[in-house]
């Protein structure tokens, strides 16, 4: 297919012709999508938040011509070998398919009503595709962010999903016991090592912001320092320990002043 119209004026007769012929294509390898990756000069197809209708992107493409260095249209159904992609993750050979991998089945379970799939493992009537139309439903919207972090790849040709490096650094994160600032400097490090426009967040906070659409997010709980009491929920006698403001055992503060003046409580955990 000839691509060489990517680097034409956008006023360019061609370069408007080009740009058909790649919307004619990703339609053609959609698989019922309907939200594509923009692969325009600002967006890049970087993330799940550069996904658009096609028409938003044709918009795109027109106003900020095409990203020069996207050749291999990986994100709209092209492999290295230049034949159709399936959607799934990718591979340097070609892809294999996501829906039958643990984490996309977890999302589904997760989202029975939104993934089309109820719990007994049958499909419901007219199942919710993978990348409906904007939604006004907080559920489908959360399993479309999910499923799109399970269905990219941390960079082209890589085996691991977004999804699935992030569940595996909070993994390693609690088995080792590690720090947030340890987490941080090894997304870092790591990022540093990996392609341009690669998509692994590069702190905790980020992963954080991924996983907590799984449910798999946490509060913090005030403990006393030498781990008398946890204050949450009730003792024995019915009283509200998350009220108090000192260990009911050895009566010592529960919070302590920083030189600013507020309080802070003296120990917590997640």
């Amino acid at each position: 297919m000839d691509k060489s119209w990517i680097l034409l004026p956008k006023w360019d007769k061609r370069y408007g012709a080009g740009v058909m012929s790649f919307i004619e294509y990703a339609l053609d390898n959609a698989n019922g999508n309907t939200i594509f990756y923009c692969p325009c000069t600002k967006c890049q197809c970087r993330s799940d938040m550069h996904r658009f209708p096609i028409d938003k992107v044709w918009q795109h493409l027109r106003s900020n011509g095409f990203w020069e260095k996207y050749t291999c249209w990986l994100y709209h159904g092209e492999t290295s070998s230049g034949g159709p992609h399936d959607h799934g993750q990718f591979s340097e050979t070609g892809s294999a398919s996501t829906s039958n991998d643990p984490t996309t089945t977890f999302i589904n379970d997760m989202f029975p009503y939104e993934s089309g799939v109820c719990a007994q493992g049958q499909y419901m009537p007219d199942p919710v595709q993978p990348f409906p139309r904007a939604v006004n439903t907080a559920g489908i919207e959360k399993y479309n962010k999910l499923l799109a972090f399970q269905q990219t790849p941390v960079y082209p040709g890589c085996q691991k999903t977004v999804l699935e490096s992030v569940m595996d650094v909070m993994k390693i994160k609690v088995e080792t016991k590690s720090t947030v600032k340890a987490v941080d400097e090894y997304l870092q490090y790591t990022a540093s090592m990996l392609p341009n426009g690669h998509r692994l967040p590069t702190t905790h906070r980020k992963v954080r912001c991924i996983l907590k659409d799984l449910g798999l997010s946490y509060i913090k709980i005030h403990a006393f320092r030498y781990d008398c009491v946890l204050f949450w929920g009730k003792d024995p006698e019915g009283n509200d320990l998350g009220g108090l403001d000192a260990c009911p055992i050895c009566h010592i503060d529960r919070y302590k002043l920083t030189p600013a003046g507020n309080r802070k409580p003296v120990k917590g955990i997640a």
